[in-house]
């Protein structure tokens, strides 16, 4: 049996008929399925030609947006292991990251991308990561950096998914850190399909209809599932931003967007 999550929670709706359907909103943008599955698929090929193989970990340093969740689709759809990371540690703790994973490629923007050169320099001869994939303007690239929206733009828009079976791995969700330095929790390709049928479907009862805006940042698992994961599930939306959480941002977003569901971290 074959199970890939960027097959059932993003091209099914294609298939379904709810390509035009919104997916994510950010800013004034409206993203749809089909524009989400097309960038899905051009970023799994950039992923495989700069090397990334079935298995290997990919991981996220990257600030809240349409990029990071079609990235995360792409390397999902590929068969590789997702892992995030918070964008405002000290180059020390992506070093950590960085060793820990031995991702293949970091994907990394103009937040981010400084501290994570100097995080690769601490490492000294280490064999990874083997490239950073810059998304946006983040300026002159150096060896061993490739640009993400250059090299989206030349990828073909079709892809196809990686045979993973349901108990494959596919996330490395990572703990607070509060024992310690974090640690990677390892998930089955499966877990977010029966988190959203027990969760997102058996208590908070999703619709199409909904949109929902999680405070938290996409790198906590909680809200990445709940913007980009549970609402899939039923082809409804969330919202992204790239932005710091802080409550001026987030009653702008409410006054703008008019979300059904607000998400704050769970206690």
């Amino acid at each position: 049996m074959t199970f890939n999550l960027a097959t059932w929670f993003v091209d099914r709706h294609l298939e379904e008929g709810r390509g035009e359907h919104t997916a994510l909103m950010t800013g004034e943008r409206q993203v749809t399925y089909a524009e989400l599955a097309a960038l899905v698929n051009r970023t799994g090929h950039v992923l495989r030609d700069l090397g990334v193989r079935q298995e290997e970990r990919v991981l996220l340093a990257l600030s809240d947006g349409v990029e990071f969740v079609a990235t995360w689709y792409a390397a999902q759809k590929i068969g590789a292991v997702t892992a995030e990371v918070y964008t405002f540690l000290p180059a020390k703790d992506f070093a950590y990251y960085l060793d820990y994973t031995r991702a293949s490629v970091v994907v990394v923007d103009a937040t981010t991308i400084d501290r994570v050169r100097e995080a690769r320099l601490e490492l000294g001869d280490r064999p990874w990561p083997r490239a950073l994939l810059a998304v946006g303007e983040v300026g002159e690239l150096r060896e061993g950096e490739e640009s993400f929206d250059a090299l989206v733009a030349q990828a073909a828009a079709v892809l196809d998914p990686a045979p993973t079976a349901p108990d494959d791995i596919a996330i490395w969700k990572f703990t607070t850190g509060s024992t310690g330095m974090p640690k990677a929790c390892v998930h089955r390709a499966e877990t977010p399909l029966r988190s959203f049928e027990h969760y997102a479907r058996g208590v908070l009862d999703l619709r199409e209809d909904d949109l929902v805006l999680p405070v938290p940042k996409l790198f906590f698992g909680y809200a990445r599932d709940m913007a980009a994961l549970y609402p899939f599930g039923v082809g409804a939306a969330g919202i992204v931003f790239p932005e710091r959480s802080f409550s001026d941002k987030v009653f702008d977003l409410v006054a703008r967007h008019r979300p059904t569901i607000l998400v704050n971290v769970p206690t």
